[in-house]
């Protein structure tokens, strides 16, 4: 193995004026990358806009460019999920993307917020594995000839309304969004959904104060399940040597990523018991994680099964299952402010 050395510097001037109702933030981020005798920079622009209609209703827009220097590197493989991340070296470009939004939001009485918001998000020299690669990275081989670089794609849309006063407040978020990814050595040059495509994102949160001593939340989460490669067929190949013959099981076949996990989804519970003094402020926190107990997947493994047939013989399933490792988890915790 070898150590990388690099050194990361970055410059960054935003300002905010206005233009009778129209709100504008823009910026200029400038940075720049050195490692293994290469020097990246990038200027990255960025511009919000914000255009009051009246009172109560606005109009969002805004545009950003982004590079990132340290690289998501995540297995797809039907094993533990791993995410690594690895620096940008002569050989691994820096990510680089940009992005788009626009949206509307609307106020009601002063209580109640409501708003919509389109994205857009492209993104180029993306990192995967390469076909058959996994992280574990062998004292003979470089990491670096273990994966490749593509392109990435993204868009959605999301929606949101919140109650922002009163003895009861919270919010309900929905996120409808594709994730995509294309490499030319991957899934034959075709797209793929990534493994955090989630076409469904929801989250709804309550919070209710009986008094200024005591107070609950509850928050529900849901999500589509990750996206995963399964292999569709199985076949045995013959090694032959001198004095042996080995048969070795390969498993090949299926579109990275075709596959889904099950569903996420969990409630989590807490409750406060707070005292307020004249210059401090303490709270107790009762929690409870997953309050339903909701079996959500973590990884999945292929196994075996034996299925018995009409006329007393038996064959062998192959079966995948999901294993879960996070149940109800209880908490406690105390906050001190002064």
């Amino acid at each position: 193995t070898s150590n990388a050395y690099s050194t990361e510097f970055s410059l960054y001037g935003e300002d905010d004026f206005s233009i009778g109702s129209l709100k504008i933030n823009a910026g200029l981020h400038a940075s720049g990358f050195s490692v293994d005798g290469e020097l990246y920079t990038s200027l990255q622009p960025r511009l919000g806009l914000r255009w009051l209609f009246d009172k109560n209703w606005a109009f969002k827009a805004g545009f950003s460019t982004m590079t990132q220097y340290i690289n998501l590197l995540s297995s797809e493989a039907l094993t533990l999920p791993t995410d690594l991340w690895v620096p940008s070296t002569a050989r691994i470009k820096p990510q680089q993307s940009w992005q788009a939004a626009v949206g509307v939001a609307r106020t009601f009485r002063d209580e109640y917020e409501f708003s919509v918001e389109a994205y857009y998000k492209e993104m180029d020299n993306v990192i995967s594995f390469k076909e058959g690669a996994t992280f574990l990275f062998s004292l003979e081989n470089d990491w670096q000839d273990k994966v490749t670089q593509g392109e990435g794609e993204s868009y959605g849309l999301e929606i949101f309304m919140q109650k922002k006063v009163g003895r009861t407040t919270g919010w309900i978020g929905y996120t409808l969004s594709w994730d995509w990814r294309q490499f030319d050595e991957i899934n034959s040059g075709e797209r793929y959904p990534f493994r955090y495509d989630r076409r469904h994102d929801i989250s709804v949160v309550v919070n209710h104060d009986f008094s200024p001593r005591i107070g609950i939340s509850f928050a529900w989460v849901y999500g589509t399940g990750n996206a995963v490669t399964l292999s569709t067929y199985r076949f045995q190949t013959v090694e032959r040597g001198e004095h042996y013959v080995y048969t070795h099981p390969v498993e090949s076949g299926g579109e990275r990523n075709a596959f889904r996990m099950t569903d996420y989804h969990r409630l989590d519970f807490s409750i406060e018991f707070r005292k307020q003094k004249k210059n401090w402020e303490s709270k107790w926190v009762v929690g409870v994680y997953n309050t339903y107990w909701h079996r959500n997947p973590y990884f999945m493994y292929a196994d075996i099964r034996a299925v018995e047939q009409p006329d007393g013989s038996s064959t062998i399933d192959r079966v995948i299952r999901e294993v879960s490792i996070l149940p109800l988890i209880p908490s406690v915790s105390y906050q001190f402010k002064f």
